[in-house]
């Protein structure tokens, strides 16, 4: 008869695998591959995890930069382009955890940022979908939970409040999270049969979260994991992809969504309302939050700091193309003296042999 040890080890061999599946898609970019998505998934200690990157249909040398990294990363081929939800559902088809977490490969993320929306998941079996907080280069809250606002346009909670504000550090239920870097239990994802490839790079992670949301599960955002999002490095402004995504979103959804934007921003303290038995009430918003103008008479000074705030993003996005271009830069000059002085060594040892 086997000892227990033994038996052990029969079932891991005839059960491989892993907790966690990190599944990164990528298109082009190897740089940001390389030094960003793959250095913080393969960073990770605690947590008995596997990787997979999905090439969706690259023209660089993404392939090489995953080989390199041997067995430790499982390699999904796509030949062409077939967009981030196509890519998502492939890398999730080649993996075996319990548990995926969906990661962009532009994202840098802080110590224990896997460990900690694991045990967060652990700890809230109810959350079939758990989110991270993910943070600009200049340290202000990128993702915080997704809000649906009044205009029925889902969007980030507390973009650009800083990143330790109580709103922002404080784990809870929301009604949709970014697959920007989000775990979702296999079980539910499967059950829905993962994202929903009619849409393309646009609002597929809001649907796969509301879909789980009317199948009885809750999404939660857990504030302890927390990674940097180089958002500007792999996404453009295409309003035409925007705008095709959003009409479909709201074909399937409009009638059902519920806006909740003012009930976070009540629930946090953001904002508050003075009732009394006669109008007009009083009214209290955080600074950070919006301006009120009940006269109109400042209207045109928030139109300017509604224009200067928007350009400031636009610069910081420009930054981080260029910080990026510049590490590419980096990595081919090096590469470059590698090669001469490989190069220059070769005849030397040739000639010794």
């Amino acid at each position: 008869m086997p000892s227990a040890e033994e038996l052990k080890e029969r079932i891991e061999q005839a059960l491989p695998g892993a907790d966690v599946s990190v599944i990164i898609p990528t298109r082009n970019r190897w740089d940001l591959l390389h030094r960003h998505g793959l250095a913080s998934a393969l960073a990770q200690e605690e947590v008995d995890f596997e990787v997979v990157v999905v090439d969706d249909g690259s023209r660089d040398e993404t392939r090489a930069v995953v080989g390199a990294h041997g067995d430790r990363v499982k390699l999904v081929e796509h030949d062409e382009p077939r967009g981030f939800a196509a890519a998502c559902n492939a890398g999730a088809r080649a993996s075996v955890g319990a548990a995926i977490v969906f990661l962009n490969n532009d994202t840098i993320g802080s110590d224990g940022w896997l460990d900690a929306l694991v045990d967060y998941t652990d700890a809230h079996p109810e959350a079939a979908a758990v989110g991270a907080r993910l943070l600009t280069q200049d340290g202000a809250v990128q993702h915080a939970g997704i809000v649906v606002c009044h205009d029925l346009v889902p969007r980030h909670a507390y973009r650009g409040f800083p990143a330790d504000h109580p709103a922002a550090t404080r784990s809870r239920p929301f009604k949709a999270v970014t697959a920007a870097c989000m775990l979702v239990r296999r079980d539910a994802f499967e059950q829905l049969g993962g994202f929903d490839e009619s849409f393309r790079n646009g609002f597929e992670d809001v649907d796969l979260c509301l879909r789980l949301g009317e199948a009885g599960h809750e999404i939660h955002y857990c504030h302890e994991s927390v990674l940097t999002h180089f958002e500007a490095a792999t996404r453009g402004d295409d309003a035409e992809t925007f705008a095709r995504n959003l009409e479909a979103f709201h074909e399937r959804w409009g009638e059902r969504l519920v806006p909740d934007d003012l009930t976070v921003y009540l629930e946090d303290g953001l904002l508050s309302i003075d009732y009394s038995d006669v109008y007009p009430l009083g009214m209290r918003v955080s600074p950070l939050l919006a301006a009120v103008d009940p006269t109109g008479q400042t209207a045109e000074a928030f139109d300017l700091l509604g224009t200067r705030a928007r350009q400031v993003f636009d610069l910081l996005k420009e930054n981080t193309l260029l910080r990026v271009r510049l590490g590419e830069v980096e990595l081919e000059t090096a590469r470059t003296a590698v090669a001469d002085e490989a190069a220059r060594v070769q005849p030397f040892r040739t000639g010794s042999q």
